[in-house]
């Protein structure tokens, strides 16, 4: 029991601070994490797109991009630091 309570309490520290700092309005490592998540699901829908449908389908890929990774980096922030 004893053990468990020392490996409880060593895992949970962390859990106890926020980890993300205000720097000039901005919220680091949170938007960082975010933002890398959100390239790698931004490349994993344009393979995806790419894959099943053809170019003309969509929008013109100057904005569809950024705006697919603008989408999936302000949910994940919402989801995981918010």
């Amino acid at each position: 029991m004893k053990r468990l309570t020392f490996f409880a309490a060593l895992f949970l520290t962390g859990c106890s601070r926020n980890p993300n700092v205000e720097i000039v309005g901005s919220y680091f490592p949170g938007w960082m994490i975010s933002l890398v998540i959100g390239v790698a699901l931004t490349m994993l829908t344009h393979l995806l797109i790419r894959k099943r449908y053809p170019a003309q389908d969509f929008g013109h890929p100057a904005l569809l991009y950024p705006a697919l990774l603008t989408l999936f980096t302000c949910l994940l922030w919402l989801l995981l630091f918010a």
